[in-house]
């Protein structure tokens, strides 16, 4: 059961990390600039994803994403908290039942 809560809890330690770059994407959305570094990121520098047709993407195909992207990637990784938060709390019910059942 252990093995279950600790999988579902990275997951959503990953939706969070998801989440928080999908935002700063969605804030720096109008901020796109041809010159955007690899991999440099710092306040009001977008997020670089991997898409190397983009018209501004940099030397190792990585371009700042766009605001529909970002908006999908945003409601991606909430749908993803919330069934990471539901397998933790479906594990942590079977545990308790478990618990209950052998003492």
């Amino acid at each position: 059961m252990d093995n279950a809560m600790s999988i579902a809890a990275s997951g959503m330690q990953a939706a969070s990390v998801r989440l928080t770059s999908a935002a700063a994407n969605i804030v720096n959305a109008g901020h796109e600039s041809p010159a955007a570094g690899a991999g440099n990121h710092g306040p009001g520098q977008p997020l670089l994803a991997y898409d190397p047709q983009a018209p501004y993407a940099n030397l190792v195909g990585q371009a700042a994403s766009d605001l529909p992207a970002a908006l999908v990637n945003l409601k991606l990784a909430e749908h993803d908290f919330r069934a990471s938060l539901m397998a933790y709390k479906a594990s942590s019910e079977m545990f308790k039942a478990l618990l209950d059942a052998t003492a």
